[in-house]
């Protein structure tokens, strides 16, 4: 077991969706004591409390709809989610594929594997974000790869200019705005876009929402 997960285990918030019956108090009694800081929550919030790090959900028939709901609400990134299951059925086993659940535990729950479950959802869950991010900051530098060399095209066809001047251009003004050379091209590609609607708006506009995107 890392050490260093062992470390973040104390900072991470869990909550615990479980009846608050023996086994749920015995679940929270247990993740407190390997270093979590565990809620245990009943019944199923419309949303969860803020700054959640880790959730536990208890797959209970009765709490499908609102399970559902919760799941629908969680925001972008979800927090990483192992769910606690009594048997295996189409129903039950739709419902964990809804969730996005990262481990499945068993009842009766066991403290034995209680930790190595968490350890493993948590590093694919930080996996999947670190690459969630390398694709978007890849996506972002096509787009303004794309959108240089299209402000290019412009000032060449424009002003007359072969590439290089049209490049040594594009990098005077981003400087002289004091811009990045990719928001420059931007600028003069929704300029060229309003003086010639027909001849590149969407593309504008395209590369413009995609710039937005964060991290």
């Amino acid at each position: 077991m890392s050490y260093a997960f062992l470390k973040e285990l104390r900072n991470l918030s869990v909550v615990v969706l479980h009846p608050m019956d023996e086994e749920g108090i015995a679940l929270t009694d247990h993740l407190r004591r390997i270093g979590c800081m565990p809620q245990l929550v009943w019944p199923v919030p419309e949303q969860l409390p803020r700054h959640t790090n880790i959730v536990l959900v208890a797959i209970v028939d009765d709490q499908r709809e609102a399970l559902r709901n919760l799941f629908r609400n969680m925001g972008n990134p979800a927090p990483t989610i192992l769910a606690i299951v009594s048997y295996e059925n189409p129903a039950t086993l739709q419902l964990v594929l809804e969730s996005g659940a990262l481990a499945v535990i068993g009842r009766p729950i066991k403290p034995f594997g209680l930790l190595t479950n968490l350890a493993i959802a948590r590093n694919i869950w930080c996996q999947t974000q670190n690459l969630a991010r390398d694709a978007r900051r890849y996506k972002r530098k096509v787009m303004g790869e794309q959108a240089v060399m299209r402000a290019k095209t412009i000032l060449m066809a424009e002003r007359n200019f072969d590439e290089d001047r049209a490049h040594k251009e594009l990098r005077a003004q981003a400087m002289q705005r004091r811009l990045a050379i990719e928001a420059m091209a931007a600028e003069i590609i929704s300029g060229h876009a309003a003086r010639f609607p027909a001849a590149g708006e969407n593309r504008a506009e395209n590369f413009l929402s995609d710039e937005t995107e964060s991290d």
